[in-house]
């Protein structure tokens, strides 16, 4: 082989090589690309939720305590009625706690709400089932600190879905933005392949003339 066609040979064997680390980068943008959509999805899908369940959850129970005070409930049915969403709202807490990211500070807060909340219930069922007779602006005055601690723990929730929607969002963004550059990569790799195709294809042609030389 001569010194032409070593030449050639040389660039093209270069050129390949910048194909192959192309495409390989290209693959590991793609990896990035899926592990961040994967990301998203489960944001959106665990937080967003159990935010949007907890919000739901406050709304139903703060019903139920206003039921109770003004006896659509029987004590027993509300004790039972309550019970279940207070557990519900535990595991939604819970749930919220567990995920990469959640925000353990608005979660406490949310905790502490809730402990208050719970304070004015006793509150709550001591007056109106007190063994002397109900205490209805003792009950009444519990109501309104609970219907008050409910609207803010429903406020606070809304803001952990806000965030974890937000987090989706930027997640989504970051995906749609390493695609593009694998994309990117890719497309060089093709228009390096084609310049390697040529530079042999080039080499083939001058090789007969050499020959003949």
């Amino acid at each position: 082989m001569n010194l032409g066609n070593r030449t050639i040979a040389f660039i093209a064997a270069l050129i390949v090589l910048a194909v192959a680390g192309l495409a390989y980068s290209a693959g590991g943008q793609m990896r990035v690309a899926d592990a961040g959509a994967q990301t998203a999805r489960e944001a959106s899908l665990h937080a967003y939720r159990a935010a949007q369940s907890l919000k739901a959850l406050t709304a139903g129970y703060e019903l139920t305590l206003n039921e109770f005070y003004s006896t659509v409930l029987e004590f027993s049915a509300y004790e039972k009625k309550s019970g279940e969403q207070k557990a519900a709202i535990e595991r939604e807490l819970s749930s919220l706690a567990t995920l990469p990211d959640a925000e353990p500070k608005a979660i406490a807060q949310i905790r502490q709400l809730y402990k208050e909340i719970d304070n004015y219930r006793l509150d709550l069922e001591k007056a109106l089932t007190a063994a002397g007779g109900q205490d209805w602006d003792r009950a009444r005055e519990a109501l309104y600190k609970m219907n008050v601690l409910s609207v803010q723990a429903i406020h606070r929730a809304d803001e952990i879905g806000k965030f974890a929607n937000d987090r989706a969002l930027a997640l989504d963004k970051r995906w749609q933005a390493d695609g593009s550059q694998a994309l990117t990569l890719l497309h060089i790799a093709t228009g390096l392949a084609v310049l390697a195709a040529l530079v042999l294809l080039l080499g083939a042609l001058l090789l007969p003339k050499q020959a003949t030389a």
